[in-house]
């Protein structure tokens, strides 16, 4: 495992249970055939693979989000609570249809509760809708299900309504929530898939899209034409024969879960588990769901999960979800999406992998509290990939990967983490900032805090009550860092998450003697900082020896003056990758000033003496009180880095001084002769 230095590695050095509803599901058919085509580009090495990558997840989740104009809010939708939702689906891969029942059981957040509104498409069919097992008015208009409920509801009691609807929701979905789609180009096989973030889950089934409201339980129960299997949320708890010509899977999911994050997905797929094993024999189902032709690339593939999963146990706490199931879902989209115990995913490739298992910690267990705050999904799930590069790969994997990253960040000189409109798609998924600038703040944070307390801040905001399989914030996550290392964070979020662009360094450095000056100035990308406050690594190096070092700018420009106890040959900056920063100048101060050098000290029978720079007029040898004792023939020792020896036997013991003259100046050395 390569090691990698943070502020506190280095000495830094000084300076300056729930009702069950009957359960109902019928059969239509006829509607028209849509068909989605995924580009997916594959390149031979790791790092153009692993962008690849990322670019295809980034264009794959872009996809999922449209204007503001798709997800008008009402205040109806804002005055319960949902407790638990039964979804009961016929789905038809042949005829492109699904008929439903959704059963949500609410507890109103006012008194004399008598109406509530569910999020649902248009082009859906209401059906029917039952209150108390009896039909109630409703109207549905402009994606908004509004039923009048037949009595009150009294605040904070728990009560329930079933909504039976139909329609094709692969048809005139704008969110491209549900597809109907196929598989295998030599044997085509139907499937349909799910996909909701951020706006779409009302494409597909009535429900309260929230960010701050999540479905305390949920069951699935799906009926399909035999041969293909149903993958969604949860455990598995049976499936049985409906008839001769179907079956229905029973899923159950038994932790709160964000609407966004409900799943369905249909196929002939394959199943076959991998298991992480804990310690005293427990073990966590890793459940793959696979099309039969790609079985023995995911079979070697998805192993690699298992090894994630102890990384991410080890640091951030155990599998969220531990008492069911992890598991893949293979799809159609050129990427992944991080569903809550399964993740749908277009093949099992190492870094898409990665991507997704770490949502079930960032973006599942935590969810963002806003889609404002979705960095705190991507932007850990992309840094989360990279700790697996750090931590489970050798050699240079993990400065790879970064290094990458940084190039593609600094490509343009603008660009802010913070999301100023989550309504605009290809801003609210922007690749470059809110994943991979994303990530490079999280690993600034790392650096700035300190790794012990980089990791126990981040335990702290997931186990916070707030938090925990609920919904966080920015905020949340600086009040934990902060509380974590004690440090005040607000300028450091100000500058880096907030603000725009990056900085560019320009570092000179000297020696003189055995003092090393090294000047730091650093410009902004983006004239929305004026000054990126952050410590900087330096790493010093000599030709038999080394020194790494950590200066504190406290402004765009600054001097640092410290003693050395070698020569240097050259300064690297930011040598461990902390810092994200680009074009930067470093090279060696023009100096003016003598450089000489005195060795061994102390000496016995001859005193070496090395000049650096400039040449010499004068030369001599005195006593503590500057009274000349040898006058050396200057002209001998006139060579620019060339070692002189000085007869000094005659010498008595003590301590003397080798006082130079050159066309530079004057230098003066103290020595002890034995």
């Amino acid at each position: 495992m390569p090691s990698f230095s943070t502020m506190e590695d280095i000495q830094k050095v000084k300076i300056s249970p729930i009702p069950s509803p009957q359960w109902f599901i019928n059969i239509f058919v006829n509607m028209l055939y849509r068909v989605v085509t995924v580009v997916m580009v594959s390149l031979s090495s790791f790092l153009t693979q692993a962008q690849s990558e990322l670019e295809c997840l980034v264009k794959s989740e872009m996809m999922r989000s449209f204007s503001g104009k798709l997800n008008k809010k009402s205040l109806l939708t804002e005055s319960y609570n949902i407790q638990y939702q039964r979804l009961e689906l016929n789905i038809d891969l042949h005829q492109k249809w699904v008929q439903g029942k959704v059963t949500s059981c609410f507890t109103p957040l006012k008194p004399a509760f008598n109406l509530i509104q569910f999020d649902l498409e248009d082009y859906l069919k209401v059906d029917s809708v039952l209150f108390h097992g009896k039909p109630v008015p409703y109207t549905h208009l402009n994606k908004a299900l509004t039923i009048e409920l037949s009595k009150n509801v009294a605040e904070n009691t728990l009560d329930s309504v079933s909504v039976f609807y139909s329609g094709n929701p692969g048809l005139n979905n704008p969110y491209q929530s549900f597809i109907f789609d196929a598989h295998d180009r030599q044997d085509p096989k139907p499937i349909a898939w799910t996909l909701s973030q951020p706006y779409g889950a009302k494409g597909w089934w009535p429900c309260k899209e929230s960010l701050y409201d999540k479905i305390d339980s949920l069951d699935v129960w799906v009926t399909v034409h035999k041969g293909n299997k149903v993958a969604s949320n949860g455990i598995l708890l049976f499936s049985k024969d409906v008839n001769d010509s179907m079956v229905c899977f029973y899923w159950k999911h038994r932790y709160p879960i964000a609407t966004y994050l409900v799943a369905v997905a249909v196929t002939n797929y394959i199943e076959y588990e991998d298991f992480v094993v804990y310690p005293y024999g427990d073990s966590l189902s890793i459940l793959n769901y696979v099309y039969p032709e790609y079985e023995s690339e995911a079979r070697t593939k998805s192993k690699e999960t298992v090894k994630m999963m102890h990384l991410f146990d080890s640091l951030f706490g155990k599998y969220p979800f531990l008492k069911e199931k992890y598991g893949h879902a293979q799809w159609g989209w050129g990427g992944g999406m991080e569903h809550q115990t399964i993740s749908f995913m277009v093949h099992l490739n190492y870094d898409l992998t990665a991507h997704e298992l770490a949502h079930q910690w960032f973006g599942d267990y935590a969810t963002c509290g806003s889609w404002q705050d979705l960095w705190l999904n991507e932007g850990f799930a992309t840094y989360l990939n990279g700790l697996c590069h750090q931590y489970l790969n050798t050699g240079t994997s993990f400065r790879n990967y970064m290094t990458s990253m940084r190039g593609d960040i600094t490509k343009k000189d603008d660009g802010s983490i913070f999301v100023t409109d989550t309504m605009d798609r290809s801003f609210l998924f922007d690749g470059r900032l809110r994943y991979q600038k994303a990530a490079y703040f999280i690993h600034m944070l790392r650096w700035k805090v300190g790794n012990e307390n980089f990791y126990n801040g981040l335990r702290n905001y997931l186990s916070s009550p707030k938090v925990r399989y609920g919904f966080g914030r920015t905020s949340d996550l600086k009040t934990a860092l902060e509380s974590a290392s004690g440090l005040n964070l607000t300028e450091f979020f100000k500058d880096w998450y907030f603000g725009e662009g990056h900085p560019v360094y320009n570092i000179t450095w000297s020696h003189v003697g055995n003092q090393l000056e090294i000047r730091i100035l650093q410009e902004q990308s983006h004239p929305s900082v004026s000054f990126f406050n952050i410590p900087i690594q330096i790493k010093i190096h000599g030709k038999y020896s080394d020194s790494t070092v950590i200066l504190d700018p406290l402004s765009r420009d600054n001097t640092f003056k410290f003693t050395l106890n070698f020569i240097p040959e050259d300064i690297e900056f930011d040598p461990n990758f902390w810092i994200l920063s680009q074009w930067n100048v470093i090279k060696v101060k023009p100096d003016n000033s003598p450089d000489i050098h005195v060795f061994p000290v102390p000496a016995e029978e001859a005193l070496s003496l090395i000049n650096y720079r400039g040449n010499i007029l004068e030369a001599k040898i005195t006593d503590p009180a500057g009274r000349k004792i040898i006058e050396i023939n200057y002209q001998l020792i006139n060579d620019v880095r060339e070692k002189q020896e000085l007869e000094i036997s005659n010498l008595t013991s003590g301590v003397y001084f080798l006082e130079v003259k050159t066309d530079l100046g004057f230098a003066r050395k103290k020595f002890l002769k034995k």
